[in-house]
């Protein structure tokens, strides 16, 4: 009684359900459908999160969200995300070349016209970044750095270094940093670690209800074999082998361990990919965002 008061004394809505974690899937350019969502909870000024945990896509939405500004990571979906200067498919034939640019988007992003606030980003809750360590001969493991402590640009640009699409490695003092998402796609199960109820999680997936990854294929197999043919990366090259099986339990679970936990999905007309460059596309999908995010905070006022 007392809280609802005092959110009506500061023109907030009331709601039933208290979260406290928020966990955001990453995906590439599907990471619109998570600046839909997020666009929807700052328009309603819901933040009542203690922490934020983001791989990819959803560490630069959850970052953006975080610091106050989403429209840094929803412009840039619509502009620079865009760009032939962040995807160049023809630098495929150019192993000297990054695919894509994270070095020019990060850069862009955070220390463009209107750069991240990091101030603001130390005054809010802390955001957790997934980074995927792959020192050589280790089996790779998660990191999870931290706004509060680690190198904010450098966690980004570690976060969304796709295999084989971002040239080596991003180093970061004795650690050798790819995707986020290569073994810990969906990463709630750190905030049940941290102690966190299931009921005080949400997440935003970038795939449809019911959605499963299929194997790599032996073309893709054979690539990434080829790419880190130094035996030294024998072990990165088995957990990128065997990535669809990490993310399809964890969707498993999503679905049927942990059911307290509330996930947010895309509509199943979802037509936003991970490389997707068509504007229109990217338009829909954040509308799609948006409506989803504004139902989740309709269903959390019962």
């Amino acid at each position: 009684m007392i809280r609802r008061l005092y959110n009506r004394l500061r023109g907030r809505p009331y709601y039933r359900k208290r979260k406290r974690v928020l966990v955001l899937e990453g995906g590439g350019m599907r990471g619109i459908f998570l600046a839909g969502v997020l666009q929807s909870f700052t328009d309603r000024k819901y933040f009542p999160w203690r922490l934020i945990i983001g791989s990819s896509a959803g560490a630069l939405t959850g970052t953006a969200y975080a610091a106050g500004q989403i429209h840094l990571a929803r412009d840039a979906f619509f502009t620079e995300l865009l760009s032939g200067r962040f995807i160049n498919l023809t630098n495929i034939l150019r192993p000297e070349k990054h695919i894509l640019d994270l070095d020019w988007m990060v850069d862009t992003i955070i220390q463009g016209p209107e750069p991240l606030d990091e101030r603001a980003l130390a005054r809010s809750c802390p955001v957790l970044i997934t980074a995927t360590d792959c020192r050589p001969d280790n089996p790779p493991r998660t990191l999870y750095l931290s706004s509060r402590k680690d190198a904010i640009a450098t966690a980004l640009k570690a976060t969304a270094a796709i295999p084989v699409l971002y040239r080596g490695f991003v180093e970061y003092g004795p650690h050798h940093l790819l995707d986020g998402g290569l073994l810990d796609p969906i990463p709630y199960g750190r905030a049940l670690e941290m102690g966190y109820d299931e009921d005080e999680i949400a997440v935003v997936v970038t795939r449809h209800r019911g959605y499963r990854k299929k194997e790599e294929s032996f073309w893709v197999k054979s690539l990434y074999e080829s790419y880190y043919r130094d035996h030294r990366y024998r072990f990165l090259v088995e957990a990128m082998g065997s990535r669809f099986l990490l993310y399809n339990r964890a969707l498993d679970d999503l679905e049927r361990r942990h059911r307290g936990i509330d996930v947010i999905y895309p509509p199943d007309d979802f037509r936003v990919d991970r490389l997707t460059r068509d504007g229109k596309r990217i338009m829909e999908g954040f509308a799609q965002g948006a409506i989803a995010g504004r139902e989740y905070l309709r269903s959390l006022r019962g």
